[in-house]
C-alpha cells in the first residue's frame, strides 16, 4: 500500500544507456518531504554529486507532482521541475500547473529523475504506470502546441505533455518546460537542461485515481475552505481578471518595476492599456488549471494587425516584463512576445528583462545599430521588443547570438560597461515586484535557494498584503528593519510545505492556514498542525540551500543590483527616497533560521530536522 494521496512510485530512468526503474520511497518520505520539490530537493540532493556541470550527463532532472496533487484539495495540480540551475549554478526549481502534474500521477507516477544523455532525441512515454523511451527526431525542432496536439492525437485526449521547444533543444538559458500550450515551469533555464539531455517530452496518460485516507473528511473540509474562499475579494478578483488585473495599479504604487528598475510611475502614464480590462478585451475564453476554482487564466486572439497571436492570457510578470520595463504600451506587441515565448518555450519574466536590459544598452551608447543589426532598440518601440523576441525565440540574429542566455551572459559578451544594466541575482533576472515597496522581497531575492524569485514568500507578502490570513497575527512597520526575521521563517516555512505539496499560491494567499493542514490530515490519514508544517517547510529550506553549499556557493556572496535596494534611492516617485536595509533582514533571518551569519545551515539545525545525512556531508569533520 502507498500513501494515501500518492502513487508510491518514482521513476529512474538513465538517457544514456535507456535503462528504466520503477522505486517505492519509504512512507516517511512522502510525510517529511510532501511531494514536490520536497522530494525533489532529497533525491537532487542524495543522487547527484556536488560540482557536475548541469548541462552535462552526471546532472540529473527531475519531474514531482505534490503530495495533495490529483486529489480533491483546492487548487491541487501542481508538478515542480529541479536541477541544478545553469543559470545560477545553485539548487533550479520551477512549478507549474496546468493538467500535466494530475495526469502523471494518473499515469502511476509521483516523480521522474533522468540522467545522461540520449544518443538521440526521445521523449518519455507513461502510461498506466508503465514508462518507455520513444524516437523524436521527427519531434525535434516543434513548438509547444505541435507537442501537445500529436501527444493527443497519438494517445487520446486524456494524454498531456510536459516539452521543451526549440530554445530548449539549443540549451538557451532563457528555455523553460512548457505544459497545456502555455503553462510554463518557467524559471532557473532547466529548459536546457531538458535539452541537454536530448529529451524533447514526457507524456503521461492513464487512468490510475488517487486514492485519500478520508475521503468524507476531506470532501466536507474543502467545502468549508471552499466556501471561505470565493468569498473573499482576492478570489473575485482573480476570477475576473487573472493576474493580467494587477498590472495598472502596482505599476502606480511602484510595485512594478518600471523603465529596467531605473523609472517611476510617471514615465509609464499609460499602464492602463496593458492591464484589467485592456487585456479582457483580447480574451476569448476563460482558461482555468486542472479542477481550479479560481480559474485564473484565459485564451486570447489578436485576429488582424501586425501582432495577430492566439495564445494563453499574458500573466501579470509578462505584462511587466514586456510592457513597463520595455516602456511599451501597445498590448498587441506584448501578446505576440508571449505567444512566441509560449511555442518556443522560453521564461517571459527572463525574456523581457534582459530586452530591457538591451535597450538601456542602446539607448546609453553600449550597443548601436552595427551591433544591432540595425535594429533600434528604443523605450517604447513596440516593433523592436516584437522583433527582438522573436530572435531570441528563433535563435536568429542580434537576439538569438547576443541576448538568449539572460541579461547576466548578455552584459559579458557585449562588454564596454553593460552589466550595469543587467538587473539580477546570481544570474536570473529580477521578477516584477520591487522591495523599495515591499522590504521582504529583498530577504527572497538574495536568500532562497533560488534566487531572483517573487514565488517564495516571506515576510514581504505580510508587507504587501498577500499572506494567509492569520498566519500572522503581529503588526510591524514595513520599513522598520528589525523584527521580521521570524516572520520571514514562518511564512516562507508554510509556503514551501504548500508549494511543495502541489497547492497553487493564489489559493494559499486567500486561504486560511488550516486548509494545508486540514488537506494532508485527511488525505494521508496523519494528523498535521502547523507546528508539522513549520517543520517540514524548514526542512525543505534547509535541504535547499545545503545543495547551494554542497555547490561551493553562499547565497551571502551574491551582489544585488542597487536599484533593487534603492541604492542610490529614486529622486520621485512613490518610492522615493527609499533605501532597503538588506543586511538587517538578512542577518535576523538566518538567526531565525538556525542558520550561520554565512547563511549555511548549522549542524544542530539539520540534525534537528532530520537531514542527518546533509550535517554528514556539510560538516564531515564533526559527524
Amino acid at each position: 500500500m502507498s500513501v494515501p494521496g500518492t502513487m508510491g512510485r518514482i521513476l529512474t530512468v538513465d538517457l544514456s544507456t535507456q535503462e528504466i526503474s520503477i522505486e517505492k520511497p519509504d512512507d516517511d518520505l512522502y510525510y517529511n518531504y510532501l511531494g514536490g520539490y520536497g522530494l525533489g530537493a532529497y533525491y537532487l540532493f542524495r543522487l547527484q554529486k556536488p560540482g557536475v556541470d548541469p548541462l552535462g550527463p552526471e546532472s540529473h532532472l527531475g519531474f514531482f507532482a505534490g503530495l495533495l496533487t490529483g486529489t480533491s484539495g483546492i487548487t491541487a495540480n501542481r508538478y515542480v521541475v529541479v536541477a541544478k540551475s545553469p543559470k545560477t549554478g545553485t539548487f533550479g526549481d520551477a512549478n507549474s500547473g496546468g493538467t500535466f502534474g494530475p495526469a502523471m500521477k494518473n499515469a502511476g507516477f509521483d516523480g521522474v529523475i533522468l540522467k545522461g544523455v540520449s544518443e538521440k532525441p526521445v521523449y518519455l512515454l507513461l502510461r498506466n504506470g508503465e514508462a518507455e523511451l520513444l524516437p523524436a527526431d521527427q519531434w525535434w525542432g516543434w513548438d509547444s502546441h505541435q507537442v501537445e496536439d500529436t501527444t493527443q492525437e497519438l494517445y487520446g485526449s486524456k494524454a498531456r505533455s510536459a516539452c521543451i521547444g526549440p530554445a530548449g533543444e539549443r540549451m538557451n538559458l532563457l528555455s523553460c518546460i512548457i505544459n497545456d500550450k502555455g503553462r510554463a515551469a518557467g524559471r532557473s533555464g532547466l529548459g536546457a537542461v531538458m535539452g541537454s539531455k536530448k529529451l524533447k517530452a514526457i507524456v503521461a496518460v492513464g487512468d490510475a485515481q488517487v486514492t485519500v485516507a478520508d475521503a468524507d473528511g476531506m470532501k466536507a473540509a474543502i467545502k468549508k475552505h471552499r466556501e471561505w474562499l470565493v468569498a473573499t475579494d482576492g478570489y473575485k478578483f482573480f476570477h475576473q481578471y487573472g493576474t493580467s488585473g494587477l498590472t495598472a495599479a502596482s505599476c502606480a504604487s511602484g510595485d512594478t518595476p518600471i523603465k529596467n528598475w531605473g523609472g517611476v510611475p510617471e514615465d509609464f502614464p499609460t499602464a492602463s492599456k496593458i492591464s484589467d480590462d485592456a487585456v479582457a478585451a483580447i480574451e476569448k475564453k476563460k482558461y482555468g488549471c486542472w479542477r481550479c476554482p479560481i480559474a485564473c487564466g484565459g485564451l486570447t486572439e489578436i485576429k488582424d494587425g501586425p501582432y495577430k497571436s492566439d495564445t494563453h492570457k499574458p500573466e501579470y510578470e509578462t505584462l511587466g516584463a514586456f510592457g513597463t520595463m520595455c516602456l511599451n504600451d501597445d498590448l498587441g506587441s506584448i501578446n505576440l512576445c508571449n505567444e512566441y515565448c509560449n511555442r518556443y518555450g522560453l521564461d517571459t519574466i527572463g525574456v523581457g528583462c534582459t530586452v530591457a536590459f538591451a535597450i538601456e544598452c542602446y539607448e546609453n551608447g553600449v550597443l548601436t545599430g552595427d551591433d544591432t543589426d540595425g535594429l533600434e532598440l528604443t523605450w517604447g518601440n513596440h516593433r523592436a521588443v516584437a522583433e527582438v523576441t522573436r530572435q531570441i525565440a528563433t535563435g536568429e540574429g542580434f537576439g538569438g547570438r547576443v541576448l538568449a542566455d539572460g541579461a547576466k551572459v548578455a552584459a559579458e559578451r557585449i562588454g564596454k560597461g553593460a552589466e550595469q544594466y543587467a538587473i539580477h541575482v546570481g544570474g536570473e533576472e529580477l521578477p516584477m515586484h520591487d522591495p523599495r515597496l515591499s522590504p521582504g522581497l529583498a530577504t527572497s531575492y538574495k536568500m532562497d535557494a533560488t534566487p531572483g524569485r517573487h514565488t517564495q514568500m516571506s515576510a514581504w507578502t505580510v508587507e504587501a498584503s498577500f499572506c494567509p490570513p492569520g498566519l500572522i497575527t503581529a503588526e510591524f512597520d514595513k520599513y522598520t528593519y528589525t523584527g521580521k526575521g521570524q516572520v520571514h521563517r514562518v511564512v516562507s516555512a508554510h509556503h514551501h510545505a504548500s508549494s511543495a505539496a502541489g497547492m497553487c499560491m493564489f489559493a494559499w494567499c486567500n486561504l486560511k492556514p488550516d486548509c494545508l493542514t486540514d488537506s494532508l490530515t485527511h488525505t494521508t490519514g496523519q494528523p498535521y498542525t502547523l507546528d508539522c508544517v513549520q517543520e517540514i517547510g524548514d526542512r525543505i529550506a534547509a535541504l535547499r540551500m545545503a545543495f547551494n553549499v554542497r555547490e561551493g556557493v553562499r547565497n551571502t556572496d551574491f551582489a544585488v543590483p542597487g536599484r533593487m535596494i534603492g541604492n542610490p534611492p529614486l529622486q520621485a516617485g512613490p518610492l522615493e527616497g527609499v533605501t532597503v536595509d538588506i543586511d538587517t533582514q538578512i542577518r535576523e533571518y538566518l538567526e531565525a533560521m538556525g542558520w550561520d551569519a554565512d547563511g549555511v545551515p548549522t549542524e544542530a539545525t539539520l540534525e534537528g530536522l532530520g537531514l542527518d545525512f546533509v550535517a554528514a556531508e556539510l560538516y564531515p569533520q564533526r559527524s
